[in-house]
């Protein structure tokens, strides 16, 4: 386990919890933040904000200088009325901010979930990532927020987690600190600091299994189960009349877009990103070609409606409802 990624992960929590969200660059690659700013570059969820006109005068500290014009050797020559020209590396008239897409597809990604099924519940500030089911009949309704001490946000997040019917299997990850104020309407729900729980990695956040509270998913042994998805995720099967059918990854894919969709259907342009298929030829039912009893026992078009809709066979409507 890397220690400075652990700290990176840190440090995105903090710029998360900024109110202005770019960064200065000299902050973040030399000063307060340290290294773990060049391996959230490193990373990649960071990106480029606007360049700064003026800057506070590295010389006094105090008064803004104005950006005059690049030098050499990446430094940038400033005016200040107190100091007057200033030589400054042009990382301090650089800013940086997070890469909110791709922060919030990295954590889905970490918890086995598709980027295509989350939705935006506050702008850039309040996501539902989707649904996990790591004990069989107990699923999990993921969210992620930010700025969660700000009462409008928490009170945003839980009408939402209500519309969702989701008030008891609701599990907040945040970037906030802990615990919230007093009073918070969050204050009888499981919310979590991500940096507590994983930490980023090349292209997901890794999740330390020993500080979960939610234990890893056992396999699908009951034979009562003749027809059944509880093996998509876990297994990247699919169960019908007793029969257990191998899935292959875009199958899985297609499986588990529609049910982490709280509609459970999805058009075929929904699918095919899912999918993450290129042809424009696209067809959830060419998919299937392989294997057609599982498309025809857990996939519906509806034509009126231009979706394909999943059918959740009855033993699943304990757990996929």
């Amino acid at each position: 386990m890397s220690l400075a990624q652990i700290s990176a992960t840190s440090v995105l929590c903090q710029l998360l919890e900024r109110e202005k969200p770019e960064v200065n660059g000299m902050t973040l690659l030399g000063g307060e933040y340290g290294n773990a700013g060049r391996d959230l570059l490193r990373e990649r969820l960071l990106v480029v904000g606007a360049s700064l006109s003026h800057v506070t005068c590295p010389e006094c500290g105090v008064e803004l200088a104005r950006v005059v014009r690049d030098l050499a050797h990446e430094n940038i020559l400033l005016s200040c009325d107190e100091c007057g020209e200033v030589n400054s590396p042009r990382s301090l008239q650089e800013t940086y901010k997070v890469s909110l897409p791709k922060f919030i597809d990295r954590l889905m990604l970490g918890l086995g979930i598709q980027p295509n099924v989350k939705k935006e519940v506050a702008t850039e500030v309040a996501w539902r990532i989707g649904v996990t089911e790591p004990v069989r009949g107990k699923p999990l309704t993921w969210y992620f927020a930010r700025h969660l001490h700000d009462h409008r946000v928490a009170q945003r997040l839980v009408e939402t987690i209500k519309q969702d019917q989701a008030h008891k299997s609701a599990k907040v990850l945040t970037s906030s600190a802990l615990p919230l104020p007093e009073g918070s309407p969050l204050s009888d729900f499981d919310v979590v600091h991500l940096s507590d729980v994983a930490r980023i990695s090349q292209s997901k956040f890794e999740f330390f299994s020993d500080r979960m509270t939610v234990p890893v998913a056992a396999p699908v042994e009951d034979p009562k189960f003749r027809t059944t998805l509880r093996l998509v995720r876990t297994e990247s099967k699919a169960r019908v009349d007793g029969v257990d059918y191998a899935l292959e990854p875009r199958q899985k894919d297609l499986l588990l877009a529609l049910m982490d969709d709280f509609d459970r259907e999805m058009d075929r342009d929904a699918l095919r990103t899912a999918c993450r298929s290129q042809a424009d030829s696209f067809s959830p039912s060419k998919v299937f070609e392989r294997i057609p009893v599982v498309y025809k026992q857990f996939i519906k078009y509806q034509s009126g409606d231009g979706v394909y809709a999943l059918q959740i066979p009855e033993e699943d409507r304990d757990w996929l409802t």
